[in-house]
């Protein structure tokens, strides 16, 4: 059964201060985000979007509404009459401010409603169970959804609970539904230096620093460690922590300050989260390590150290990275090739981060 994948961008952004549909998720509009994962599920995807001027930047088929001022259901009603007109059995919406829904979840989506041919949504939390935003309306949901227009009826969770939804687990943690409403809930752009163990990813995450600070970036920095401890048993702020159990220590003082503690039950969190809660106010971020991330990355490779790259050279590009520095530069890599002993190395990396970000 075919899909028509749908991206909901028809809001008028008032919070955002701008249209949020062209806004960057390091580097790449959130539209071209959203669309990325529909291509991977849908066998055609369209952007629902009202505003002309966005429509003229996206790079994708784009429709209005056809009833003006109806919300979300608006959106949803024209991918139906469009998939309708296709020829298309169903729509999988997502909004555009939902960019960190991974595939896996679409998978889930619609493998169930191929299953059941009923509404599949996403399971969420309160308050109605599920996200209206994030599933999969087979067409013949246009004939209750233009009664529930015609009669101004345009809360999209209590218009899809009277579907009586297959409400489906995704499998994604309830910070992955979290929507973009303001410039702030957006992450600062942020590279990746990727790599095994001794290949030099420190050294040349250093390096990248450096070189950015010296243009006059604000820059920070995200290191991914395995099984380390910041705090000392016995201290104040241990005790703060284990005898009083505070969930997080901040510890200050004239010089330096640092922020400590555990992650609840489900686990470590996005970077894309730590990212915007912790660090802000950055103009950009240098990772290393989060290969799995979905930001541009730099792979460091050298062959005295490990038998294979990280990322397989031919589709790097494609696995999200924007160079490769390597003593292997014969492979077919799809991105540039830098020597990892040449002095400028740092700086061609630099040009092209910030040619990617910023």
């Amino acid at each position: 059964m075919s899909l028509l994948g749908a991206v909901l961008a028809g809001g008028g952004s008032r919070r955002f201060g701008s249209p949020k549909t062209l806004a960057r998720l390091h580097g790449t509009p959130l539209w071209k985000v959203v669309a990325g994962r529909l291509r991977e599920v849908c066998d055609d995807v369209v952007a629902i979007v009202n505003h002309p001027g966005v429509a003229r930047a996206v790079e994708l088929e784009t429709l209005p509404d056809r009833m003006r001022l109806m919300g979300p259901l608006g959106g949803i009603d024209a991918a139906l009459d469009r998939a309708w007109r296709d020829g298309h059995a169903a729509v999988m919406v997502l909004a555009v401010d939902m960019p960190w829904v991974e595939v896996e979840a679409l998978r889930r989506l619609a493998n169930a409603w191929r299953e059941k041919g009923r509404v599949s949504l996403a399971e969420m939390e309160e308050p109605w169970g599920f996200h209206p935003l994030c599933g999969v309306y087979p067409v013949k949901t246009v004939g209750p959804l233009a009664e529930a227009l015609s009669r101004r009826r345009l809360e999209a969770g209590p218009f899809a609970g009277s579907l009586d939804p297959l409400v489906v687990d995704t499998g994604l943690p309830a910070a992955s539904f979290r929507s973009v409403n303001r410039p702030a809930d957006l992450p600062p752009p942020a590279v990746s230096v990727i790599g095994n163990k001794k290949s030099g990813k420190t050294t040349l995450a250093v390096n990248l620093i450096a070189e950015l600070r010296g243009r006059g970036r604000r820059v920070m920095s995200a290191k991914h460690g395995h099984h380390f401890r910041l705090d000392t048993p016995g201290t104040d702020s241990w005790r703060h922590r284990h005898e009083g159990r505070a969930e997080r220590v901040l510890l200050v003082g004239p010089d330096e300050f640092g922020l400590m503690g555990e992650w609840d039950p489900h686990g470590e969190q996005s970077l894309d989260l730590l990212l915007t809660r912790h660090l802000t106010d950055a103009e950009i971020v240098v990772a290393e390590g989060f290969r799995k991330a979905a930001i541009p990355k730099v792979e460091i490779y050298r062959e005295e150290v490990q038998p294979e790259p990280v990322l397989d050279p031919e589709h790097a590009r494609a696995a999200g990275a924007i160079a490769a520095v390597t003593d292997r530069p014969e492979l077919p890599w799809s991105v540039p090739v830098f020597d990892p002993d040449d002095a400028d190395t740092p700086a061609r990396v630099a040009d092209l981060a910030e040619a990617a970000l910023l």
